[in-house]
């Protein structure tokens, strides 16, 4: 048997000995912020990868900014530094694997907060998130299903889609005709959202054709699907779902004839379109409005921050803008609530919070107030008309309520 040199020996004990120093002091709390305070998790599950990863990374940047700012800002809580940490896992847009995702990041990591930006993937987390494991979700969705749910732990960020239904309805007839096409996204959101339009759509006196929905994570030529809904021979057509497939199928009914007006769901953006598909293709359009076209407090040096992070060829969208102001309103209500441990005291200091935000974290349209079940609501809310010439126009929208 071999044997080891006394003096490798002795290096080895020293090592190993050294190894044991710094895992005993990291599990008593020595991983935190150096200065006797604590750091919090943040934990998010999102797509990654796959057909969603743009829009899941468009969220990514906007919590990476967040946490950055308030880090440099300072957090404290009941007299101690907190030092805030992102902890980001890949659900690829299934709601199994984004609960799976929050239960570990909850368990494990110990996330008073986990932010999702999936509707299914709420919902299912929604089963687990108020009972043996108990968290925040941090929720970017504007499917009202979400509060309507009546889970006391959940925050939801973006306006209800169906408050968008009325005024969209009204813009696409004065700028395009009464006949309607559905080519929206066969996701179970995209459903709620063509049903949404079709049923105000309707109320107005239009007429709609078929569903021709389009399922994006099958389907890359859009060919087929544009022309089987232009053969109705439609005045508008609603369109939506990811940024970029859906300015190609703007575009692909463009090139096939089609020039009338589009109604764009929010999930789609207008501004980050232009940066696939040509913006006289995008044009007679009305969708929700860009984060450039806000006058908030921190508007202009969040985009100037965004493009120092993400380069001058990435526009900034409202899931980063809002998941931004979203974790500078958590973390306030930590700071209110003097808890980063506790959820409900959390969620429950909220209200308090929304006025004592530092103006810097208001850049889309910062909401004044959070209902009962959970909803955070911006007094000015407004979509955009953007019309042939590429211009914004602001179009006021009536909220409509998250009742059932």
């Amino acid at each position: 048997m071999n044997s080891v040199p006394r003096t490798r020996s002795r290096r080895l004990l020293s090592s190993a000995a050294i190894g044991t120093l710094v895992f005993t002091i990291a599990a008593c709390g020595g991983g935190g912020s150096g200065d006797g305070g604590d750091t919090v998790v943040i934990g998010y599950t999102g797509p990654l990868s796959g057909g969603g990863a743009a829009y899941g990374e468009n969220v990514k940047i906007g919590l990476e900014m967040a946490v950055d700012d308030l880090n440099d800002d300072g957090v404290e809580v009941d007299g101690k530094p907190v030092t805030l940490e992102l902890k980001s896992l890949d659900d690829k847009y299934a709601p199994s694997t984004a609960a799976s995702n929050a239960q570990r990041l909850a368990d494990q990591d110990k996330a008073p907060v986990v932010v999702s930006p999936n509707a299914g993937a709420i919902k299912a987390i929604q089963q687990i998130n108020s009972g043996r494991s108990n968290f925040l979700i941090s929720a970017y969705t504007s499917d009202p299903a979400i509060v309507q749910s009546d889970n006391p732990l959940t925050m939801m960020i973006p306006p209800n889609f169906e408050s968008y239904a009325a005024e969209f309805t009204e813009t696409g007839m004065k700028h395009g005709g009464k006949k309607l096409a559905l080519l929206g996204t066969q996701s179970e959101y995209g459903q709620q959202w063509t049903k949404s339009i079709t049923d105000a759509w309707k109320e107005a006196g239009g007429s709609v054709g078929g569903d021709n929905s389009v399922d994006y994570a099958t389907v890359s030529d859009f060919a087929g699907p544009v022309s089987k809904a232009l053969a109705d021979k439609p005045d508008a057509i609603f369109v939506g779902g990811p940024s970029q497939p859906t300015a190609l199928i703007m575009e692909e009914a463009r090139k096939q004839g089609f020039e009338g007006s589009f109604l764009v769901m929010d999930q789609a953006k207008l501004d980050e379109m232009a940066t696939v598909a040509k913006i006289d293709n995008l044009t007679n359009s009305v969708g929700v409005l860009p984060v450039s076209e806000y006058e908030d407090p921190g508007t202009k040096d969040f985009i100037d921050e965004f493009a120092d992070k993400a380069g001058d060829k990435k526009v900034p969208t409202s899931e980063t803008a809002l998941n931004y102001q979203g974790i500078a309103i958590i973390a306030k209500a930590m700071e209110v609530s003097g808890s980063t441990d506790d959820p409900e005291k959390i969620r429950a200091s909220i209200s308090d919070a929304l006025p004592e935000v530092d103006d810097k974290y208001k850049v889309n349209g910062f909401p004044d107030e959070i209902t009962d079940q959970g909803h955070l609501l911006n007094p000015n809310l407004e979509a955009t008309y953007l019309d042939d010439d590429g211009e914004y126009t602001k179009v006021p929208i009536d909220q409509v309520s998250d009742a059932k």
